[in-house]
């Protein structure tokens, strides 16, 4: 039987390195792979076979042989360790053209998150859209998510809300909030944040690529 393990004694960065190795044993196993070398999921994740070893070490995760790990069972190993097999609920507040493209994204269900509601402040907004996902206005945001125990908040809001959608995602009791919004926000220390500046990737490779 698979016993998860502390996440919080993990840093962020081994935990991005192994969430990276779940989704290529995810993508590996979709193809038929059946066993995977350290140094395949280094290239992978871009990273080294050193550091791949020592991260699945580090979950108490063992198996390695000749021909590598095994990827199905690698998978499910660090998916139980992860506490990553039971579906996550999520929402996405602000339904303009990104949220509403990400409402709709079907690789959210196929990994294991579940969108359960969107919400916007704009009635007309709400009225136009075509999803199967059921959509609120911002007024109910709160009774939302403690009716439906939703876990996770992705914000797709303009810069200057950002900062009170987030704490009303909080107040309403969601573990996490994903951030899409160009602009950094503050969240009390036991919220898992994440942000999404496509704006700053884009001129990272910008940068890099004219070097």
């Amino acid at each position: 039987m698979c016993h998860g393990v502390y996440i919080m004694d993990i840093s962020d960065n081994t935990i991005k390195r192994i969430c990276s190795i779940f989704g290529s044993l995810s993508a590996m196993e979709k193809r038929g792979v059946e066993f995977v070398s350290s140094k395949e999921l280094a290239g992978y994740i871009g990273s080294t076979e050193y550091t791949v070893r020592k991260d699945i070490s580090i979950l108490g995760v063992t198996g390695y042989t000749r021909r590598g790990y095994e990827v199905s069972g690698l998978k499910k190993e660090l998916e139980c360790k992860l506490n990553l097999s039971k579906k996550k609920k999520a929402c996405i507040v602000g339904l303009g053209r990104l949220g509403t493209a990400l409402l709709d994204y079907e690789k959210f269900q196929e990994d294991g998150f579940e969108i359960v509601a969107g919400f916007d402040c704009s009635i007309n907004r709400i009225e136009r859209l075509n999803t199967h996902i059921e959509v609120f206005q911002i007024s109910y945001l709160k009774d939302t998510i403690q009716q439906r125990s939703i876990e996770l908040g992705i914000i797709a809001v303009p810069a200057k809300s950002a900062q009170e959608v987030a704490d009303d995602l909080i107040e309403a009791g969601v573990k996490g909030i994903l951030n899409f919004a160009p602009v950094k926000i503050g969240v009390p220390k036991h919220i898992i944040y994440l942000e999404m500046d496509f704006t700053n990737a884009l001129r990272f490779i910008a940068a890099r690529s004219s070097l």
